[in-house]
C-alpha cells in the first residue's frame, strides 16, 4: 500500500524557501528593531537633557524664594524688621516697603505676604502692568473684616486707593497657613488659585515662630504659573513635541499653550489636571505614566513618546516635567530604511532559495536513509551496524542520524529487563543498563488473595486466567495511581514499593493509601463479579519502611528493577500474619511511625518474625473511622494491650473482650484472649516483654 503525504524533495525544497524566507524576515525585523532601539535611545537622552535643563530653568525660578523667606524671619528675629504696628488702624509700612523691594529685585515674585497669627494680612502683589499694589486686611472694632488697598506714589508713600472693602479672606483658614504652621520647615504648597486674582499659581510658605516656639504668623511667596508656561512653550523637542510640567498628583503646574485651568461641574474655575486634560499629548502621557512601575521612565503611551522626571528630593518640590512627542517624528526614518531593507531583503532570499535546491537533493536522500534505518528498529531489528549517512552540511540531519544510534542502544538496554513487545512500549534513555543498586529508604507492599488455591481449584483455566488477569490489572492500577511501581507478580501476589525510581518524602502515606485503594476496587469487582456468578477473592496486605538495596538486579542478560533487603521480607511476613490477626492491612512499625498523623491505626501486638530476634510492633491499617463503636472497641484494644505486656492478663483478656464484643466479633481480640487466658495458666519467663515468637512464614 502506497504511504500517505507529501513526497520528500518538493516538500524540503518548499521548506528550506520557507525557512530562507523566514530567516530574511526575521533579519529584516531584528535590523529594524536594532534601528528603533538606537533611536529609542537618542530619544531617552535628548529628552532626559529637555527634562534637566527644564527643572534647572524652573528651579532657578524658585530658587530665590526660600533664601528670601529665611532672611525676612532672621530681620524680625534681629529685630531689624517689626511685625507689631502699633496702633491697629496704622498702616504696616514696614512690612509693605520690605515686599515692595523683594519685588523689586525678584521679578519672578507674584506676590509677597505675610498672614499673621491675629488674622491681619500684609501682601504686595505685581499687576500686569508692573506695578505694585499693597493690601491689607484688618478687623475693625465691630469686627468686620476690611481690605484696604494702597499704591506707591511718587514721594515713596503708600497712598489708600478709595474706600475699604469688606471681605471673609482670613490667611488663618486657607490650606497654606494651615501646613506652614504645621511643620518646622518651609515648603511648597500645590497649585491652587489665588483668592484675589482667580489666577493659577503656587507659593513657597514657612512659619514665623518667637523665642518660645509660638506662632507669630506665616511668610508666603508667591508665584504666578503663567511665567513657567511661557517659558515652556518657548522649549523646541522634535516637529511637534511639546514639554510639562505637573505635580505628582496630577494638577498642571505648567502649559506651553497656558491651558492650567479649567470648569468644574458648577462652572468654576479651577486648576486643570492632567488626567482628562483637552490637551490629548498630555492625557495620554499621564495615563501612560500610571502604568509605569517608576515615575522617572521613557515609555511609549498610544501614538508618544514620554520622558517623566521627577524634582530632586532635596528640592522639596514634588512635581515632574512630562517631555511629549509623537512616534513619527523620531521613526518616520527608521520606517523609510525598514522598507529598502525588505526589499533588499526579498532579493537576497530569491538568490539562497537557487542555491538551497542545489543541496535540497543530498538532504532528502540521507533523510530517506534515515526513514528506512527507523522501520527496522520499529521491527527491533537492533543489530550492530551503524547508520551510515552521506556526509551533510545540515546539523540537523546529522543529530537525527546520533539521535536514532543512541535509541537503538536504549532499545537493546530495556530488552535485557522485559520481553521485547514491551520495550516497544518505553521511553528512550540513550544509555545500557548494567548491574547495580543503592541503598534508599523505600516503602514495601505485598498482597496476596486469601484462599487462592481453593478457589483455583474449583475454576477451570479459561475462568481462572480471566479472573486473575481482572484482579490484577485493578490492583495494579491502583498502585500505579498512587505513584508505586510494581516489581513482580509473583502467581496471584504482587510485590511493589515506593520511592523508587522516583524519590519521594511520603512514600510510607502513598503506600498506605494505595492499599486502601485496593480494597476500595477490590470491592467493586466484587460486586462485578457477584452478577457474572464468579467466586469472590479476599485480599491480604502488608506493608512496610525501611532502608533497602534498589537497583537492576539479576544476570547481565536478563535485568530486574527490584528491592531487597530485610525490610521486603518483613513485608512479606506482614502480609501473612494477616491471616493469623484476621486484619486485611497489616504494617510494620517504622511505616506506622511515618503516617500515625494522617490515618488511623490498631496496634494489634509485638512480634518476632521468624530469622530475626529483635521484635517489632505491627499495626492494623483501618480504612475508615466513621464508626464511633470502632473507636470505642480500639481503645479497649489499646488498653488490653497494655495491661497484656504489664503481664495483667486477667484484665488484658476483660479489655480485649469489650473489644470483641463491641465489633461483633475481632479475631485479633480472640487470639489475645486465648494468649492471655494460657499466660494466666502459665505464666511466662520475667524477661518476657510481651513479644510474640512467629515461627512460621
Amino acid at each position: 500500500m502506497r504511504s500517505q503525504g507529501l513526497p520528500l524533495r518538493p516538500t524540503l525544497l518548499t521548506v528550506v524557501v520557507l525557512l530562507i524566507l523566514m530567516a530574511a524576515g526575521s533579519v529584516g525585523y531584528l535590523a529594524y528593531q536594532s534601528s528603533r532601539s538606537i533611536v529609542s535611545q537618542l530619544w531617552s537622552g535628548f529628552a532626559g537633557q529637555i527634562a534637566q535643563n527644564t527643572m534647572h530653568r524652573t528651579l532657578r525660578y524658585f530658587e530665590p524664594a526660600p533664601p528670601y523667606v529665611q532672611m525676612t524671619e532672621r530681620q524680625v528675629e534681629d529685630g531689624r524688621l517689626s511685625l507689631a504696628t502699633g496702633d491697629p488702624q496704622a498702616l504696616p509700612i514696614e512690612l509693605l516697603d520690605h515686599f515692595d523691594a523683594a519685588l523689586s529685585a525678584h521679578p519672578e515674585f507674584s506676590w509677597a505676604s505675610f498672614g499673621a497669627a491675629d488674622g491681619t494680612y500684609v501682601t504686595v502683589r505685581r499687576l500686569a502692568s508692573g506695578d505694585h499694589r499693597g493690601l491689607v486686611r484688618r478687623i475693625d472694632a465691630a469686627g468686620k473684616t476690611l481690605m484696604y488697598e494702597y499704591q506707591r506714589v511718587a514721594s515713596g508713600q503708600w497712598k489708600a486707593l478709595g474706600q475699604p472693602t469688606i471681605g471673609d479672606y482670613d490667611p488663618r483658614t486657607r490650606p497654606w497657613y494651615q501646613r506652614a504652621i504645621s511643620q518646622e520647615e518651609g515648603l511648597w504648597i500645590e497649585p491652587f488659585l489665588f483668592a484675589t486674582t482667580k489666577v493659577p499659581g503656587f507659593m513657597y510658605v514657612k512659619a514665623q515662630r518667637d523665642a518660645t516656639g509660638k506662632v507669630q504668623g506665616v511668610w508666603a511667596v508667591e508665584h504666578e504659573v503663567s511665567h513657567l508656561s511661557g517659558f515652556l512653550k518657548g522649549l523646541v523637542v522634535g516637529k511637534k513635541g511639546q514639554v510639562y510640567v505637573v505635580s505628582k498628583s496630577g494638577l498642571v503646574v505648567g502649559h506651553p499653550g497656558g491651558e492650567t485651568t479649567t470648569k468644574n461641574e458648577a462652572g468654576e474655575t479651577v486648576v486643570a489636571t492632567a488626567s482628562g486634560h483637552s490637551d490629548r499629548m498630555l492625557s495620554t502621557a499621564w495615563s501612560g505614566l500610571a502604568k509605569q512601575s517608576t515615575k522617572d521612565a521613557s515609555f511609549q503611551s498610544g501614538p508618544y513618546l514620554v520622558m517623566a522626571a521627577s524634582f530632586p528630593t532635596e528640592t522639596k518640590i514634588d512635581w515632574q516635567v512630562l517631555v511629549v512627542v509623537p512616534k513619527a517624528d523620531f521613526f518616520s526614518d527608521v520606517r523609510s530604511q525598514a522598507i529598502v531593507t525588505l526589499i533588499v531583503g526579498l532579493i537576497a532570499v530569491i538568490v539562497a532559495a537557487l542555491l538551497g535546491a542545489l543541496f535540497a537533493s543530498r538532504v532528502s536522500e540521507n533523510l530517506r536513509r534515515i526513514a528506512a534505518h527507523l522501520d527496522r528498529i520499529g521491527q527491533f531489528e537492533l543489530g550492530d551496524d551503524r547508520l551510515e549517512l552521506h556526509d551533510s552540511l545540515v546539523r540537523e540531519v546529522n543529530e537525527m542520524r546520533d539521535t536514532t544510534e543512541r535509541m537503538k542502544s536504549s532499545l537493546r538496554s530495556f530488552g535485557k529487563f522485559v520481553p521485547k513487545d514491551v520495550v516497544r512500549e518505553l521511553l528512550l534513555s540513550g544509555t545500557e543498563a548494567e548491574l547495580g543498586g543503592e541503598r534508599a529508604n523505600l516503602s514495601i507492599l505485598f498482597s496476596d488473595i486469601a484462599g487462592f488455591t481453593t478457589v483455583a481449584e474449583a475454576l477451570d483455566v479459561d475462568d481462572l486466567v480471566e479472573l486473575l488477569g481482572e484482579y490484577l490489572e485493578v490492583m495494579s492500577a491502583a498502585i500505579r495511581e498512587q505513584g508505586g511501581t510494581v516489581d513482580k507478580y509473583i502467581g496471584d501476589a504482587i510485590m511493589a514499593f515506593w520511592g523508587a525510581p522516583k524519590q519521594v518524602e511520603d512514600h510510607a502515606l502513598q503506600a498506605c493509601q494505595a492499599a486502601i485503594a485496593m480494597q476500595a476496587r477490590l470491592d467493586e469487582l466484587q460486586t462485578r463479579w457477584r452478577e457474572r456468578g464468579a467466586p469472590e477473592f479476599a485480599t491480604r496486605i502488608g506493608i512496610n519502611t525501611g532502608d533497602v538495596v534498589v537497583g537492576n538486579m539479576g544476570a547481565p542478560d536478563r535485568l530486574n528493577y527490584t528491592v531487597i533487603g530485610d525490610p521486603v521480607n518483613l513485608a512479606a511476613r506482614l502480609e501473612s500474619l494477616g491471616k493469623l490477626y484476621g486484619v486485611s492491612i497489616l504494617i510494620g512499625e517504622d511505616t506506622a511511625k511515618a503516617i500515625c498523623d494522617t490515618m488511623l491505626l490498631r496496634k494489634l501486638d509485638w512480634v518476632t518474625v521468624r530469622g530475626k530476634k529483635q521484635s517489632v510492633a505491627i499495626y492494623e491499617l483501618i480504612a475508615s473511622n466513621d464508626n464511633a463503636n470502632r473507636q470505642a472497641a480500639h481503645l479497649h484494644y489499646a488498653e488490653g494491650l497494655s495491661a497484656y505486656r504489664n503481664r495483667e492478663f486477667g484484665t488484658a483478656a476483660e479489655e480485649f473482650q469489650r473489644c470483641s464484643e463491641e465489633l461483633g466479633g475481632d479475631t485479633a481480640s480472640e487470639l489475645m484472649i486465648k494468649r492471655c487466658h494460657e499466660f494466666a495458666e502459665d505464666p511466662p519467663p520475667e524477661d518476657w516483654d510481651g513479644t510474640t515468637m512467629m515461627t512460621r512464614k
